[in-house]
């Protein structure tokens, strides 16, 4: 069974490139992907599986019923990025300022082969397996929405699997963590209302900018005095917008930024910090102030009898030097982390980078792009964990 996955990628690997490049083409934005969605549905049921589609919102389900109580979940996020495409490629994006930038195209191309093949091998199965693409992971993200239609329940999902392309891996290789992956990607925005005035005159104001200052260095204590070091967490402020011209003093000032975190009780502790420091700061000032913070993704946690389950199943394929470890979590988020959350499930990244080929721009680049070559790898780790599952 090994030999024979790994040579059905090999020769499913064309087909792989070509869909990646089709729906590389029709790259859409979050919430948007009509045409995607409508490609992924007649490709699902030319397979003759049971395809559902305009879940909450665009999302598509293809259902491969091998007769089995429990059912596998694969999913793939099919939105792209607000950028221009400067790639002379035949198959560059037809929609000028939307380009797939993340890899989104690569996975579906991954899931819909591993689908084909899935098909092929059903009788092989000892689950079900419900394809899952997702709109808007870049956004407010599509996971939690589609879980919320009952898909879950419906078809008893009892386990699930996501990937995402990752260049700072080569291609052939997957990279693997058990436990915390991904942080949760929170934000928060902040208005300090002051009381403006000329700048000659700072005594008769409530300088909204110097109380931002302040704070950004009030939040740098939290993270530095009032949280243990050994939980690792960022707060940045990364936008802040106030005033108009050099002599005069602002009556408001605009703060934004993001929150990343991995356990579920820093998550909840540092806004409760943050607005404690804010209403000190503006307290002694008499300034009033608006905080908004908003909770986004929880944190990816890979379940470590699923990533063991896993690495055992591609390293039968693949070989074992086709996983590699990981040692440090990421501070991005992915919005898998509902499933993730929901049953227990795996999330690995896939190599796609190539550096003799020149292959190494990090994702949500202008320039991103990926080894090909890759897809093959990717279509094979999700059939053989597939057939694995019991």
């Amino acid at each position: 069974m090994e030999l024979s996955i790994k040579q059905l990628s090999e020769e499913i690997s064309a087909e792989a490139i070509m869909l990646r490049r089709r729906l590389h083409q029709m790259a859409e934005l979050s919430f948007c992907e009509e045409k995607t969605a409508a490609f992924i549905k007649k490709y699902l049921e030319n397979l003759g599986l049971s395809v559902k589609s305009g879940i909450a919102g665009t999302g598509v389900t293809g259902f491969l019923n091998a007769g089995k109580k429990n059912t596998l979940l694969i999913r793939a996020d099919m939105d792209a990025l607000p950028l221009d495409e400067p790639h002379d490629f035949d198959y560059k994006s037809a929609t000028p300022g939307v380009m797939h930038a993340c890899g989104h195209d690569a996975h579906m191309a991954v899931a819909l082969c591993s689908a084909k093949l899935l098909a092929q091998l059903k009788e092989e199965l000892s689950v079900n397996v419900l394809f899952v693409f997702q709109p808007g992971e870049e956004t407010e993200g599509g996971a939690e929405p589609m879980i919320k239609t009952g898909i879950l329940e419906e078809y008893h999902v009892t386990n699930a699997v996501g990937l995402h392309v990752m260049n700072d891996v080569e291609t052939g290789k997957i990279l693997l963590k058990k436990g915390a992956l991904m942080a949760s990607p929170d934000d928060f925005d902040l208005y300090i209302h002051g009381r403006g005035g000329h700048g000659a005159y700072p005594h008769e104001c409530i300088d909204p900018i110097a109380l931002s200052a302040r704070i950004i260095a009030a939040f740098d204590m939290i993270g530095a005095r009032f949280i243990s070091p050994f939980a690792q967490k960022v707060i940045s402020v990364c936008a802040i917008n106030g005033g108009t011209f050099y002599n005069i003093i602002p009556d408001t000032v605009h703060m934004r930024g993001t929150v990343r975190s991995y356990e579920e009780t820093v998550r909840k502790k540092i806004p409760e910090l943050m607005e404690k420091a804010v209403d000190g700061i503006c307290n002694i000032a008499g300034a009033s102030y608006d905080f908004q913070y908003n909770f986004r993704y929880p944190p990816l946690i890979n379940n470590d009898a699923a990533a063991d389950r896993f690495e055992q199943a591609v390293t039968g394929v693949l070989g074992k030097d086709s996983v590699v470890h990981g040692s440090e979590p990421s501070m991005a988020g992915d919005d898998f982390s509902y499933f993730a959350q929901a049953v227990p499930s795996v999330y690995f990244y896939l190599g796609s980078g190539n550096k003799k080929r020149g292959i190494t721009m990090p994702l949500h680049s202008s320039n991103f792009d990926i080894d090909e070559d890759c897809l093959k790898t990717g279509v094979a780790a999700m059939t053989a964990y597939a057939v694995s599952v019991g």
